[in-house]
């Protein structure tokens, strides 16, 4: 089996998506792989369908500005973990080891598409999201599982 040398985690904030990071940080140290943060702003749940024709898919800077600040705790988070000895085994991944992305769009599909068009080796993510339903795997998360082009971790 080869080393995982990329990883990507879908991150929403939830604590599901916080104990996922953990993990990624925890491989991360042990495969010497880089791991990026992706952030999906769902559309749907920000705006009416109506609104989304009427703006054609743009993102307000109010969303833009709430999925940062989730994200940069959670960039924060990575940098505070890794520990100097295993920053200084994988330099040439030091200024890769929380790269984030914000992205709009129906989560399922972006996380996919997102992973095939950066050839991630891992995906890991939380079973659930910020959704309140109560079950044991989540909709975005089951999808994933079933349809990304890699192999995924999901964390409860």
């Amino acid at each position: 089996m080869e080393k995982f040398r990329s990883m990507l985690v879908p991150f929403d904030g939830s604590e599901h998506s916080q104990r996922a990071l953990k993990c990624a940080i925890y491989l991360a140290e042990l495969c010497q792989a880089k791991i990026e943060l992706l952030c999906v702003v769902d559309l749907t749940s920000e705006v009416s369908a109506f609104e989304q024709v009427r703006i054609g898919g743009y993102i307000s800077d109010d969303s833009k500005a709430a999925e940062r600040t989730i994200l940069n705790e959670a960039q924060s988070q990575v940098s505070h973990t890794l520990q100097p000895e295993n920053i200084l085994e994988i330099e040439e991944f030091t200024d890769l080891l929380a790269n984030f992305h914000i992205k709009n769009g129906e989560p399922t599909e972006v996380i996919v598409n997102f992973c095939r068009e950066n050839n991630y080796d891992l995906i890991i993510m939380g079973s659930k999201g910020r959704g309140g339903i109560k079950q044991l795997l989540g909709s975005v998360s089951s999808y994933v599982l079933c349809h990304a082009p890699c192999p995924v971790v999901v964390v409860r």
